[in-house]
């Protein structure tokens, strides 16, 4: 994409984009909340996972060696449960986020955010007997992400500070840490490869006990842009759905994701 505006000094060109592309961070792939459109099927019980989101960057900045870009966020999960020939809808889980991501050095970036979830339980599981539970916070969000193109290798490391967090009480002032990478060793052409992720959270509220998801499949699209994935996923540790937040569930699920 060409720059909107330029401003010229003696050395040192500043240029601005509206929309920029490839992002400069990619999407966390094994991070099983991360914003992106996916369908996948569930190995411990008759359900779906579906979310439909993604991230979108807004504006961009290059300076030098200089890199710096603001992106918006969301996604919606669900878990559709299938039954007695029939099929409910579990949870709702709504994510709203907003980036800034900026260049360190060659292979380093900082990570601010701020963002907001609130995860429901849906009216179908609420008449099947669920009992109502709230599950909302905000939070801000700083981290490091290390990126090595030639090596097709991300890791971050990421604090997200919860300043608001409301469950049947008020639990608010939170901490909840994140550390996750994506490996792609084996290339199959310029725009697919096989990959390997991780992401692990400790969740202050749970006693930091940990949620680990891992996923290994195929990716198809260009670096830093728009993919689509054939994953497997396993799963060990607290459930990420809010309303299930002190449960433990062990599982491993297969499907298609789509990061935009």
């Amino acid at each position: 994409m060409q720059p909107l505006v330029v401003f010229a000094g003696d050395t040192i060109c500043t240029k601005w984009f509206v929309l920029p592309q490839p992002k400069l961070v990619e999407t966390f792939t094994a991070d099983s909340r991360a914003n992106r459109t996916s369908i996948a099927r569930n190995s411990d019980e008759n359900s779906y996972n579906a979310s439909m989101g993604g991230i979108l960057p807004i504006i961009g900045v290059k300076q030098g060696k200089f890199n710096g870009q603001l992106s918006a966020a969301g996604s919606t999960y669900l878990t559709l449960k299938r039954a007695n020939g029939g099929g409910s809808v579990v949870n709702t889980d709504f994510f709203a986020e907003v980036f800034l991501d900026a260049s360190l050095s060659k292979y380093y970036y900082l990570r601010l955010g701020t963002g907001h979830s609130s995860q429901h339980l849906s009216d179908d599981a609420i008449i099947g007997g669920l009992s109502f539970s709230n599950y909302a916070k905000d939070y801000h969000t700083v981290g490091l992400i290390y990126k090595r193109s030639a090596w097709h290798l991300q890791a971050y490391s990421l604090a997200h500070y919860i300043y608001n967090f409301k469950t049947t009480t008020d639990i608010s002032g939170k901490w909840l840490f994140q550390f996750g990478f994506e490996h792609a060793p084996f290339h199959l052409n310029k725009t697919m490869h096989l990959y390997y992720a991780g992401d692990i959270k400790f969740k202050e509220e749970l006693n930091f006990e940990p949620t680990l998801n891992i996923q290994a499949g195929l990716r198809m699209g260009k670096e830093n842009s728009q993919a689509l994935r054939l994953a497997i996923d396993q799963t060990w540790g607290k459930e990420e759905r809010g309303s299930f937040m002190y449960n433990t569930r062990n599982f491993a699920r297969i499907g298609l994701y789509l990061d935009f």
